[in-house]
């Protein structure tokens, strides 16, 4: 078995029925396509970048920052700070919460 991302283990606090898109979408309250355009970047970034050794496949690392992105969006709707960076998807965050940046806490 290969090492658990950080955003993973914390995603798995909440009660999820599942951890397919369609039931993230719903309890996240995220449209859909905002998460396809998450995993596709996360899928791009593997496959461009490459991976750390312990990540078995692309999809296992889209799905590590799917996970990111949901904890970091609830964070953010609850008005904790959030980092700001590269590889953070702020502009997907902000598209999710209809908020423009300076209404959004960043670090």
């Amino acid at each position: 078995m290969s090492r658990r991302s950080k955003w993973t283990i914390l995603l798995d606090k909440y009660d999820l029925p599942d951890k397919k898109k369609s039931t993230l979408s719903k309890f996240f309250n995220v449209e859909m396509d905002i998460l396809d355009d998450v995993y596709d970047r996360g899928l791009a970034a593997a496959r461009n970048t490459g991976t750390r050794p312990s990540v078995k496949s692309d999809d296992q690392w889209a799905r590590a920052r799917l996970s990111k992105f949901l904890v970091r969006l609830d964070r953010a709707r609850k008005g904790k700070a959030i980092k700001e960076g590269r590889g953070e998807d702020n502009d997907l965050i902000l598209k999710a919460l209809n908020k423009k940046k300076s209404e959004i806490i960043f670090i």
